[in-house]
């Protein structure tokens, strides 16, 4: 049978991120000094199992407070939701998902990043550094969101796997490009637009494709624009 899903939208019904915050202050937690530009897409999900979805979809089992300290956004940091660049962009959407009864995902980043229509879906954890720079239209995925076979059965949320996701201090994200569950993403790496990155990247390496493969390794005593001069692939 499907699984049931329940969401908790905060920033809806025109509201502003503003009108919310006081809400949802023990859910989403900014620091000072944070700028929201434009109207992000907030998110709390519960999928539960169900052996009768029809039965189960009558009642509600979200509880707010199942999910406390489930999104931080460090000091500086910008969420840029407004689609007015040179390049296409779309809201930023941050998702944290409750399992069963497993604790909610969480969704940790750090000061001074720069988000443009970043979206996030956490299962279990995706923690990003500080100073991390995202192209438009990144997208982070710390699960597969349903199991890969077997699909259809009263256990599949229970089945989905998960791993956690870190982007570490001043890496460079560029436009389009996707990250899967699990990946670690090294200090001052830089990702090529519209790459698909599934393994590990060093820090300090430039990595591209799909998959992403590494395709230089940065001298660390070099400033990080200055090196990637010599490859075309930031945005």
């Amino acid at each position: 049978m499907p699984c049931v899903y329940e969401n908790i939208f905060p920033v809806a019904a025109g509201k502003t991120f503003d009108d919310i915050k006081s809400q949802y202050r023990n859910q989403i937690l900014v620091q000072k000094d944070t700028h929201i530009i434009g109207a992000p897409h907030f998110a709390f999900t519960l999928v539960r199992d169900s052996d009768d979805y029809h039965r189960d979809a009558q009642y509600s089992l979200i509880q707010q407070e199942d999910f406390n300290n489930s999104i931080t956004i460090g000091q500086g940091t910008v969420l840029y939701s407004e689609d007015n660049l040179a390049f296409e962009n779309r809201p930023v959407r941050l998702t944290a998902i409750k399992v069963n009864n497993q604790p909610a995902g969480k969704i940790t980043i750090g000061n001074g990043c720069v988000m443009q229509g970043t979206v996030i879906v956490s299962y279990e954890h995706v923690e990003i550094g500080d100073q991390v720079l995202f192209g438009p239209k990144v997208t982070i995925m710390d699960s597969s969101g349903h199991p890969v076979t077997n699909r259809w059965q009263n256990d599949d949320a229970a089945r989905t796997r998960s791993a956690k996701v870190t982007i570490k201090d001043n890496a460079w994200i560029g436009m389009g490009v996707t990250i899967l569950k699990g990946v670690t993403i090294g200090e001052n790496a830089v990702i090529g637009a519209n790459s698909v990155v599934y393994q590990n990247v060093p820090d300090n390496c430039i990595a591209m494709g799909n998959p992403a493969k590494i395709v230089k390794k940065l001298d660390g005593y070099v400033p990080r624009e200055e090196a990637i001069q010599q490859l075309d692939i930031a945005s």
